[in-house]
């Protein structure tokens, strides 16, 4: 009995691992910033900020390997038009991919600089071509984040 609930566990990893793989592949910087340049506000201010902080994070040698792995699938599922609940949805089309997002940013919280943030910041700027208040997303990644380092 030991042995089939571990490979149990073993198969479930082994499913996890290629639905992540399946996602990861669909992403590319350049499909990425299509579809942020695409929805813009539409799909709000904290979606927009999440996509980007993974997007910045991708390139941070402090983020392991697994967890660049959940960032590429998270960033691939958001740029997938048609995923569980199509992005043509009104009100609800982004929502599948929000939580995707949230799950993968709530796994690198701890490797969030706040370098990475001005740079996720710059870019919704320049995506939007107007000024923000960011005030608001100052408390989705407060937590466990790294400290300004202090020269």
């Amino acid at each position: 009995m030991k042995t089939r609930y571990r490979w149990d566990n073993e198969y479930k990893k082994a499913q996890r691992f290629s639905t992540l793989r399946k996602y990861a592949e669909l992403y590319s910087e350049t499909n990425l910033f299509d579809k942020l340049s695409k929805v813009g506000l539409k799909v709000g201010i904290e979606i927009l900020f999440y996509a980007l902080l993974l997007f910045y994070l991708l390139s941070e040698k402090s983020v392991p390997i697994k967890n660049k792995l959940i960032i590429m699938a998270a960033l691939g599922y958001f740029i997938l038009p048609t995923d569980l609940i199509s992005d043509f949805i009104p009100l609800l089309g982004f929502t599948d991919d929000a939580a995707f997002l949230s799950y993968a940013v709530t796994n690198v919280t701890s490797s969030i600089t706040p370098e990475v943030k001005e740079k996720a910041k710059d870019k919704i700027k320049s995506i939007l071509d107007r000024d923000i208040d960011f005030s608001a997303l100052e408390s989705l990644t407060k937590k466990g984040t790294k400290k300004e380092s202090k020269a």
